[in-house]
């Protein structure tokens, strides 16, 4: 069960003249989802859409919160900004929600971020991990999942220093998120005493990642990072490893059971992804059980922060006995957040931005998954465990 703790001392006065926190005083509380359910982010949306209803099917069937049933209200934002900031509104304006979540990529996330203080309600991502989305004046926008592109280099950098990499390759695509990969990894990576460097760019539909591929053979990599492209990491992986590339291939956060059905068993241990789900923790494999039992499918790094978002705000909005959006973002920015099985407690700072990530690195490897993951033939197998990453700090 997932544990909040914060103090209430001024929420409670907050809540008793935030009347008007929702024109659904008695009635349902909502929370909008507002992901990628068609275009290229597709896997990450269905998974993150699962994961909130596991958690609301949880919480209505102990009596909802404050005696009201919790329900989540979805729309596709279609991997565009313009199609996400009119669903959000739609949300707010004429359902009345609590509070929204899901968003993936980083464009839409730049839009929706605006839109949440703007709204004045809370707006919670699950990938989106461009640097750029949160500021320091930011109230009402939260990361669950993915930090941003800084602290996910930091981790690999980590890792490369552990283990001695020196050749490191790059591919990282031409919007928000690409970029903000490139920046962190011309900071964090390039400066690394005796490692060499080398980034490509490419489009974001990009289909073909052979001409880029072959540009980094001549640097031999031992990482190639492929965070920056979440499109087109399986296309990656698969066409590096069949010009006989060895290196480890970094993925971008990408839906682990799609991968594999996309890839393969060829990239069985050569593939590397992160994860803010601990795989090895019982507390996961007791959730993970119940989610495929329900959704045929593994509770992934999408689901989990699904289902985490609307944990987080059912629990803020018990403790804080208000279903005002105001007082919930309020009550969360001073909460710390610890739900057994995810990768750490969520915490935050006054922007929104997770305090203590520790970013788990995971590949694949054969085996029985057990009634995790039934009836397949693999399993993931944590390979690093990052140390906590330094929360990103907006420059203006």
């Amino acid at each position: 069960m997932l544990r909040m703790r914060f103090t209430v001392l001024c929420l409670a006065a907050s809540a008793a003249i935030a009347l008007p926190g929702a024109l659904q005083a008695q009635g349902t509380i909502k929370f909008g989802m507002v992901t990628s359910l068609s275009g290229p982010f597709t896997p990450w949306g269905i998974q993150v859409r699962d994961g909130m209803k596991m958690a609301v099917d949880e919480i209505n069937e102990k009596g909802g919160v404050l005696g009201r049933k919790l329900e989540v209200v979805e729309r596709d934002d279609k991997n565009n900004p313009n199609e996400g900031i009119t669903a959000f509104r739609y949300l707010a304006e004429r359902e009345g929600i609590v509070a929204a979540g899901g968003v993936i990529s980083s464009d839409v996330g730049l839009a929706l971020g605006r839109e949440a203080e703007s709204l004045r309600i809370p707006y919670f991502l699950t990938m989106s991990g461009s640097h750029q989305i949160l500021r320091k004046d930011s109230r009402f926008t939260f990361r669950t999942c993915l930090p941003p592109a800084p602290e996910d280099i930091e981790s690999i950098a980590a890792m490369i220093r552990e283990r001695k990499y020196t050749r490191v390759g790059a591919i990282v695509a031409d919007y928000a998120w690409g970029h903000s990969v490139r920046e962190a990894v011309d900071v964090q990576i390039k400066p690394l005493s005796g490692v060499t460097l080398q980034m490509e760019v490419a489009p974001v539909p990009e289909k073909d990642f052979t001409p880029y591929l072959r540009k980094l053979q001549g640097l031999n990599p031992e990482v190639i990072v492929a965070i920056g492209h979440p499109p087109g990491a399986p296309t990656i992986t698969r066409q590096a490893i069949e010009l006989g590339m060895k290196a480890l291939i970094i993925g971008p956060w990408y839906p682990t059971e799609f991968m594999v059905q996309r890839v393969g068993e060829s990239m069985f241990g050569q593939f590397v992804d992160y994860s803010c789900v601990d795989f090895e923790s019982p507390a996961y494999r007791q959730l993970a059980e119940k989610y495929n039992k329900a959704y045929k499918r593994l509770l992934d790094n999408n689901a989990f922060s699904g289902y985490v978002m609307v944990r987080m705000v059912a629990d803020a909005v018990q403790r804080a006995k208000s279903a005002d959006p105001k007082v919930v973002a309020d009550a969360i920015r001073k909460g710390t957040f610890d739900q057994p099985g995810y990768g750490w407690p969520l915490s935050y700072t006054e922007w929104g931005e997770m305090k203590a990530a520790k970013p788990l690195l995971y590949t694949y490897e054969k085996g029985d998954p057990g009634a995790v993951n039934a009836g397949a033939n693999w399993r993931p197998k944590v390979i690093f465990r990052s140390p906590p990453v330094q929360p990103y700090v907006p420059k203006d």
